[in-house]
C-alpha cells in the first residue's frame, strides 16, 4: 500500500466532530477518554494546526508554568491521548513543537468546512461557488467545542464563526446577483444569527430583503430587534442611514438595488 493510500485509509477510520455535538469516532465508535486532560490536549492541538510548544500548551491550556511536575503532567496527557486514538504518531513533535497528525486534522468537520470555503473563493463560476458554500455551511451547525472554556478556545471559536459568517454573506451576494431574493434573505438571516455585529450595511440589506420577500412588518421587526441589541449589548444606536431606511420601509418606499439594476437594463 502506498503512503498516499495508507493515509486515506487511516483518515477514513477517524472522524473528529468539533461543531455542536463534540465527539471523536474510530471506526464509528466513540473514543472513551481515560482522562479529561487527554481530550483537552487533542482539541487544543486541533485549534492550532500549525502546532504549539510545550510551554505554550501548559500555560494556555492548564495555566501551568513549565516546571518538572507540569512537564510530567504533559507527558502523561500526551501518552493517554496517543493510546486512546491507537496511534503513537497521533501527535508529532518536531524541534519542540507539537502538532496533531495531518490525517487527524483532515478527518475533522472544521477541516472540511474551511476546505470547502477556500474552494468556493477560488472558483470563478457563480453556481459552483454557491454549491461549494452550501456544502461547507451544511457542516457548520453548532458552536465550536461548546464543552470547553478558555481564552484559546474563545479565539478559535471567533475564527470559525467569522469564516461561517463570511460564507453566508458571500452566499447572500450570489443570490442577490441572481435576483433570488428569498434565498438571499435566508442567507443574511443566518449570518446575522451567527454574529449580530456584522456590518450595519448587511442589516440594511436584510431589512430590504425582508421587505421584498415577506412584508414591511418583517423588515421593521428585524430593525427593532437590531436596535434593541445595539442598545442593550453594545450601548449604541443604529446609523442614521438605517433609521432612514426603516422609515422608508414603513411608507412602502423601498426597492432592491439588484432589481433596480435589472429594471434599468430592461
Amino acid at each position: 500500500m502506498t503512503n498516499l493510500s495508507a493515509g486515506a485509509a487511516l483518515r477514513g477510520r477517524y472522524l473528529l466532530r468539533s461543531l455542536g455535538q463534540v465527539d471523536v469516532l474510530i471506526d464509528g465508535q466513540s473514543v472513551v477518554w481515560p482522562a479529561r486532560s487527554a481530550e483537552e490536549l487533542l482539541w487544543y492541538l486541533h485549534a492550532y494546526p500549525a502546532g504549539r510548544y510545550r510551554h505554550d500548551i501548559l500555560a494556555e491550556l492548564w495555566g501551568l508554568d513549565d516546571t518538572a511536575a507540569s512537564a510530567n503532567r504533559f507527558r502523561v496527557a500526551l501518552h493517554r491521548l496517543r493510546a486512546a486514538l491507537g496511534r503513537p504518531d497521533a501527535v508529532v513533535e518536531e524541534h519542540g513543537r507539537y502538532t496533531l497528525h495531518a490525517d487527524l486534522l483532515a478527518a475533522s468537520d472544521t477541516y472540511a468546512l474551511h476546505q470547502a470555503l477556500g474552494q468556493s473563493q477560488r472558483s470563478n463560476n457563480g453556481r459552483e461557488r454557491e454549491k461549494l458554500l452550501r456544502q461547507a455551511l451544511a457542516s457548520a451547525e453548532g458552536e465550536y467545542l461548546p464543552h470547553l472554556q478558555g481564552d484559546w478556545v474563545e479565539q478559535a471559536r471567533a475564527q470559525h464563526r467569522a469564516a461561517v459568517v463570511s460564507g453566508y454573506l458571500t452566499l447572500s451576494e450570489l443570490h442577490c446577483a441572481a435576483m433570488e431574493c428569498p434565498l438571499a434573505a435566508q442567507a443574511l438571516v443566518r449570518a446575522a444569527d451567527n454574529d449580530p455585529l456584522i456590518g450595519e450595511d448587511h442589516h440594511q440589506r436584510l431589512m430590504t430583503c425582508l421587505a421584498m420577500t415577506r412584508d414591511r412588518f418583517a423588515a421593521i421587526e428585524h430593525y427593532r430587534r437590531y436596535r434593541y441589541f445595539l442598545a442593550h449589548e453594545v450601548g449604541d444606536t443604529p446609523m442614521l442611514e438605517t433609521e432612514q431606511l426603516a422609515e422608508k420601509i414603513k411608507r412602502g418606499d423601498h426597492n432592491c438595488r439588484h432589481l433596480q439594476g435589472a429594471q434599468t437594463k430592461n
